[in-house]
């Protein structure tokens, strides 16, 4: 295996968790930490401030004329609306970047995107994106908190619609947000950014994690099928 196929395999955060005490694990061939702390512990952060690893999820980029047609033959549930996302019975993830860009996005241990991959090879009108963004998965009480110091946009929940895709900055870096309901009053946030940027922004949120009692969680936490 050659040095550029294993920096693939390893989390864009590998450079920030070196300074957490976390265990470390394979997740979907991508080497990311599993878990920091106790159960309880993490269940604490998670309701405080919680952010965790979602970079090894399987992606898909797909951008063109007929993208959307061509997805929605592939069976993918695409959102209707530019700026907005959509998900499938199995949980894995579309997002509309505007009107003819989608991204796409597993759930863990997910083969869609391997399969779709496959298929879009000269496919009319469809052009293949590349996708190796750093994934956040961030929740608790004080995102709101954390929103306001970072992010000069109004991410309120009222602001943030639940379908919405917002492209923004977070610290000065490019990233792409949307909120997930998961029961009444309970929300948890995904982002995307460039994975160079990945440990400087993993830093940033996690410092200020830290001030609200919060912190790193293991990404198990959030998706029960992970370690």
């Amino acid at each position: 295996m050659n040095k550029m196929q294993t920096e693939k395999l390893i989390t864009p955060f590998a450079h920030a968790l070196q300074h957490e005490h976390g265990v470390w694990g394979l997740i979907d061939q991508m080497k990311a930490v599993t878990h920091f702390l106790d159960e309880e512990l993490e269940r604490d952060r998670i309701r405080n401030l919680g952010i965790a690893d979602a970079s090894f999820l399987r992606k898909f980029g797909a951008k063109g004329t007929y993208a959307a047609q061509w997805l929605e033959a592939q069976g993918v549930v695409i959102p209707t609306r530019p700026n907005s996302w959509a998900q499938a019975a199995d949980g894995s993830l579309a997002l509309r970047l505007g009107n003819s860009e989608f991204l796409i996005e597993d759930v863990p241990g997910g083969t869609s995107c391997d399969r779709l991959a496959q298929a879009c090879a000269g496919a009319r009108g469809v052009y293949p994106v590349p996708h190796v963004e750093a994934s956040f998965v961030i929740s608790g009480h004080a995102v709101q908190a954390l929103f306001s110091e970072v992010c000069s946009i109004d991410l309120t929940h009222a602001s943030l619609g639940a379908q919405d895709v917002v492209m923004t900055q977070f610290a000065g870096v490019s990233v792409v947000l949307i909120r997930q309901d998961l029961k009444e009053e309970e929300s948890l946030y995904r982002l995307w950014c460039d994975s160079s940027y990945g440990s400087y922004l993993w830093e940033v949120i996690a410092g200020i994690a830290h001030e609200h009692k919060g912190g790193p969680v293991g990404i198990g936490r959030y998706f029960a099928s992970c370690p």
